[in-house]
């Protein structure tokens, strides 16, 4: 959000908001048809869709599918996120995700989820204050006004939404954004950890109905931020070696008075954090409860150490991978949408379409429906070339196909 989306609208316009349009639907689903199925349910949304077929390894099978995606798609905003200190501090690229995975390791590993939604509700506050003070800066460094900025950019297009030129990239987005924040929040356990663990599920419904409004306006105001940089680029050099993805840093760097370079070097750090400690929690309740289970709980703190340590170096490998790469708000969101068909498809199959297309959750039938979720993916992105949005419709569609012709069904 900090970095990747005034990127995203520094090259092109405002429509990467059309998947949050299609996430108010997405998000009613989940509070309609995802929580009352999972609430106080079970400590993780895989254990719960095993159910009683807990022992016979499909949950650990679908739990370390989720695991490696998420590991990838995480470590690419970890990336994103070390750019404006690497930046800020001079330092390598390296030097600064050390910095930010060592810090976000420790309060997760002593605080748990509590210190997840604690920190993540102060972080909030913080980059979302810093987007609205970047409002101020750039024209004031510009020497133009806000209206004048945001005026060149929208008579260039850079601040259009939808045109009935380009209907399709809207439907594309709102109908990608359905599924795909259904799977990115619904199926994913880095989100439902937090619903889950919502004083009530009422509570739960509320507030993840309600977040698709709020995702809408900050997904606005970091767009704003990308309006006012293309224009003040117009109208001043601009290295012909910069990658889209540090425009905002370069210019915080360069530009911003000292006092404002502290206030974004907090917001992108609070956007990173957000990200990276709820991750850490979640893989680590995985690990605990699917993946590398019947542990003796009496050295319950020792594994914890050991497991939010092989987690966050997981994670700080795979983002200096990713620091070699460009396009880092897509990339990230292209990771997520290989899995999340399949993990949409195993939910909907084991608790909602009981009736009609429940199998035993086993090894073999986990890995099937993972191939053909692959299968279904690969079709879109290389015979029908469509958008990357609609791999999870592929996927859900190619998995359900497995498990209900393929599956072995209950008697």
């Amino acid at each position: 959000t900090f970095l990747g989306i005034p990127a995203f609208a520094f090259a092109n316009d405002y429509s990467f908001i059309h998947i949050y349009i299609g996430a108010i639907l997405g998000r009613y689903l989940i509070a309609t048809i995802v929580i009352p199925r999972i609430y106080n349910k079970g400590l993780t949304l895989y254990s719960i869709m095993a159910g009683q077929d807990s022992a016979l390894g499909g949950a650990r099978i679908t739990a370390l599918i989720y695991s490696i995606t998420k590991l990838l798609a995480i470590g690419v905003r970890l990336y994103a996120g070390s750019i404006l200190v690497s930046e800020f501090f001079d330092v390598n690229i390296i030097v600064a995700l050390l910095i930010i995975t060592v810090i976000t390791f420790f309060y997760t590993l002593i605080g748990g989820l509590k210190a997840v939604v604690r920190t993540d509700l102060l972080q909030s506050l913080i980059f979302v204050g810093g987007g609205v003070a970047a409002h101020y800066i750039i024209p004031d460094v510009s020497g133009h006004s806000w209206s004048e900025l945001m005026g060149m950019a929208s008579a260039a297009g850079k601040t259009t939404i939808f045109s009935l030129d380009h209907w399709q990239s809207f439907a594309i987005g709102v109908g990608g954004g359905v599924l795909f924040d259904l799977c990115t929040h619904g199926v994913d356990q880095d989100f439902t950890q937090r619903l889950m663990g919502a004083k009530s599920a009422k509570t739960a419904q509320f507030s993840i109905f309600f977040s698709s409004f709020f995702s809408i306006l900050v997904g606005l105001l970091f767009l704003g931020i990308g309006s006012l940089l293309w224009s003040h680029f117009q109208l001043n050099e601009l290295p012909t070696d910069l990658k889209s993805d540090k425009i905002f840093a370069y210019f915080i760097q360069e530009f911003f008075p000292s006092p404002l370079k502290g206030l974004m070097l907090a917001g992108v750090l609070a956007a990173t954090m957000s990200t990276l400690d709820s991750t850490i929690n979640a893989l680590s309740s995985v690990l605990w409860s699917e993946i590398w289970p019947n542990r003796d709980i009496h050295k319950i703190k020792k594994y914890m150490i050991i497991d939010t340590l092989i987690i966050t170096s997981l994670l700080l490998l795979v983002a200096i991978v990713a620091s070699q790469s460009e396009g880092i708000l897509v990339l990230g969101l292209k990771i997520a949408s290989w899995s999340g068909g399949l993990l949409a498809a195993l939910f909907f199959s084991q608790l909602v379409w009981q009736s009609w297309c429940r199998t035993i959750l086993n090894s073999r039938n986990v890995i099937g429906a993972y191939l053909f979720n692959l299968a279904g993916v690969s079709l879109n992105t290389y015979v029908v070339e469509g958008p990357w949005q609609f791999n999870v419709y592929y996927g859900m569609l190619f998995s359900i196909v497995f498990l209900k012709l393929l599956g072995t069904k209950r008697a």
